[in-house]
């Protein structure tokens, strides 16, 4: 266990031996070589500070407190994926000890099979002790421009819309943030949007008319250091005592999928459903979020290189709620979340159901989660460096698929 940030339900089988990485917490940067090796239970926040002082930058997760291998060995998309691409890009080489107990370095020149496997399936090889990631130069002087829009509810509509009109044409400077929620004591449903943004100021506007002719209720604008979005975004929302993406232990119940255009008419009427469910059970919170990440840059990586699968995804919608656990409410929530999800696949532009494998809840499977496509190598490695299955507690990739 890295840095523990997770909610999977293939966790709730666990039945074997957890071990504690927390000592690994190790930060060497080697600015004139552009050059970031961390331990196996850094987290990001740790490396905000360290980047930003040297001018350079590191694709990271919008939550502060994730671990960097734990998101990294998966792919780590975020509001840099836009002008950087998927943190596993960067690899460059990790150091590991194998189900067998050999300490092995995995890299393009050395061990390069199991390198390409690590790359978007790593937590199915083996105990990742530390990995060194080429840097990049900051950009844009190292600042970005977050502005904050308000909606009410029953724009909702119109907001998704406008999401719409940015699913072929983006720029690769701007990220779209935007969290449906319901507010259990003012007993009314919003729309907020966060916009991203890594460059000039004064520019941003021509790029969101569509949010500003919605008319929002509420507006906040502020350019900051990259490493501050979090402190900035959701008007402060991630600094106010109890902000739930870095609490511990709290009750997690989340479903995503990655798509490739927006349906308006879907996501209008899981917003209905989702405002309907938190009125008639109080005590739920949750938010339903898409997130627009540019992946032009992402997509420049020939989909060969990595076991990562899923490059041509646009935006990541997110399903997450937090309450009380109780059986009832449980089924209550997954049978709405289930039916929402194919909802959503359905109009997703792709085939089949496609999971960042990071988001996922657990119970896609290995098709959803890795591809079929991959899982041709991947269980060929499986067989090869974890033939007993000693790691296969956090969405396993199988010894055999057909």
């Amino acid at each position: 266990m890295g840095r523990g940030h997770g909610s999977t339900r293939t966790l709730q089988v666990f039945n074997g031996i957890e071990i504690d990485l927390s000592n690994f917490r190790t930060v060497a940067l080697d600015a004139e070589n552009s050059k970031l090796t961390v331990g196996g239970s850094v987290s990001f926040s740790q490396l905000f500070d360290p980047l930003y002082n040297a001018g350079k930058m590191l694709p990271l997760a919008n939550t502060r407190c994730v671990g960097v291998l734990g998101a990294s060995l998966g792919g780590t998309v975020g509001n840099l994926q836009g002008i950087l691409g998927l943190g596993l890009d960067y690899l460059d080489s990790v150091r590991m000890v194998t189900a067998n107990g050999d300490l092995v370095e995995a890299s393009q020149t050395q061990n390069a099979d199991l390198f390409w496997g690590m790359r978007g399936a790593g937590v199915n090889f083996g105990i990742v002790t530390s990995a060194t990631f080429r840097l990049h130069d900051n950009v844009n002087g190292g600042n970005l421009t977050s502005v904050d829009f308000l909606y009410p509810g029953s724009a909702n509509a119109t907001i998704y819309e406008a999401l719409k009109t940015y699913d072929d044409d983006i720029p690769n400077e701007l990220t779209l943030n935007i969290a449906s929620q319901y507010n259990e004591t003012s007993e009314e449903s919003s729309v907020l949007v966060n916009l991203v943004w890594f460059g000039q100021e004064h520019e941003l506007v021509q790029h969101v008319q569509p949010f500003i002719a919605a008319a929002p209720t509420t507006y906040d604008r502020k350019t900051v250091r990259w490493i501050d979005w979090w402190t900035v975004a959701g008007f402060g929302a991630y600094t106010v005592p109890g902000a739930t993406d870095c609490t511990n232990s709290q009750y997690d119940n989340s479903y995503s999928l990655g798509i490739n255009q927006t349906d308006p008419i879907t996501m209008t009427a899981l917003f209905n459903n989702f405002t309907a469910f938190s009125k008639a059970n109080p005590g739920f919170s949750g938010f339903f979020g898409v997130n627009r990440y540019p992946n032009a840059v992402t997509r420049s990586v020939p989909d060969s290189d990595t076991a990562y699968p899923y490059r041509e995804i646009k935006s990541q919608v997110t399903l997450q709620s937090y309450y009380d656990p109780n059986s009832t409410l449980d089924k209550a929530a997954n049978d709405l979340f289930r039916s929402a999800r194919a909802a959503l696949q359905a109009t997703s532009g792709f085939d089949n159901l496609s999971v960042y494998v990071n988001f996922a809840h657990g119970d896609e499977g290995p098709a959803a989660w890795y591809t079929p496509a991959k899982l041709e190598n991947l269980t060929r490695l499986k067989r090869k460096w974890d033939p007993q299955e000693r790691f296969s507690f956090y969405q396993p990739v199988p010894l055999l698929y057909s």
